[in-house]
């Protein structure tokens, strides 16, 4: 039961991840209207911030995972 929410978490954190840095490009091309470029940097920031949080769980899932919990 907890490698299954470990693993739904550490999905839900990538696929923030994931948003984060489309925006990013996103704003960074144009394709998004963002007249003072703020979606360029809080993309890359919360995906930065983000990215360590998803190799704890995936590393937290794995381990789980092994052990057999």
């Amino acid at each position: 039961m907890v490698r299954r929410v470990v693993f739904a978490v550490a999905v839900a954190v990538t696929a923030l991840i994931g948003v984060f840095a489309g925006q990013a490009v996103l704003s960074g091309t144009g394709l998004l209207f963002d007249p003072h470029g703020y979606g360029v940097f809080a993309g890359i920031l919360f995906a930065a911030v983000l990215s360590p949080a998803a190799l704890g769980l995936w590393k937290l899932y794995r381990s789980l995972r092994r052990r057999g919990d």
